[in-house]
């Protein structure tokens, strides 16, 4: 990882004063967005103080701007180390692609690890979310899913057992589960429909994905549907919220 000395900001192309008839605060985020547009992901930031110090402002000031580009995702911090440049983020669009083809299509290394996997009896509410009887048992699938070796999001899907019998058995690591889908039971995913909603990751979930508890993430709820109108699988996944867009395309 790249480390940047703390005063290394007098090398960029920045204001030398603020403008006494301007908001400091707005003219302290400008100037940490520059050097974040300036300067390569990995990159450390000079430290708080540094640039309160060079702008005559209060700390406060500046640590207010440097979180709101952290919720943002543009720039990360580590404890104990200071804060970085972030790397870009990945975009998933609405579509109907799974995961894997998301990131293939992005130039990315896709990759899952299968965290529990198992069969039980449908609830009310699941059982009409993937139109099967109450009752009945379903798939219940969880997965890490990495990208160039990052973790990235935890999927938690749940598909009828019924429909497809010994996908449990079926399922490796590093798997595409459309693919097997695909391969296995002729089963397409022809319309998904998203549900995107923010949260703070939890402690189990920070552990999973390499994050800060509590960290900005989303949580994407998803159910797909074949060409017959079929559910294919209802689920949630969480997405570390620095490494990823939800990118929403509307046409006219």
């Amino acid at each position: 990882m790249a480390r940047t000395p703390h005063d290394s900001f007098h090398d960029l192309a920045l204001p030398p004063d603020l403008d006494p008839d301007r908001n400091k605060g707005d003219q302290i985020r400008e100037i940490l967005e520059l050097m974040v547009r300036a300067l390569p992901p990995g990159t450390l930031l000079p430290s708080e103080r540094s640039i309160a110090e060079r702008y005559q402002v209060a700390r406060g000031t500046v640590r207010q701007k440097i979180q709101e580009l952290v919720m943002l995702g543009v720039i990360r911090r580590s404890s104990g180390s200071g804060t970085y440049v972030a790397e870009p983020k990945l975009q998933q669009g609405t579509t109907m692609a799974s995961f894997s083809e998301e990131m293939r299509a992005r130039g990315r290394t896709p990759a899952a690890r299968i965290l529990s996997v198992r069969t039980r009896r449908a609830g009310a509410a699941l059982a009409e979310r993937l139109g099967v009887d109450a009752g009945e048992r379903v798939i219940d699938l969880r997965r890490l899913r990495s990208a160039d070796g990052t973790p990235i999001a935890i999927e938690h899907t749940h598909l009828s057992a019924r429909r497809f019998p010994g996908l449990p058995r079926v399922l490796r690591d590093d798997m595409s589960l459309y693919a097997a889908l695909s391969d296995r039971w002729d089963v397409r995913v022809e319309r998904a429909v998203h549900r995107v909603s923010a949260i703070a990751l939890g402690e189990q979930e920070a552990a999973l994905l390499g994050a800060a508890p509590a960290s900005p993430s989303f949580l994407v709820e998803r159910q797909a549907w074949d060409r017959h109108g079929a559910v294919v699988e209802w689920g949630r996944s969480t997405y570390r919220g620095d490494f990823y867009d939800i990118v929403f395309e509307v046409g006219t």
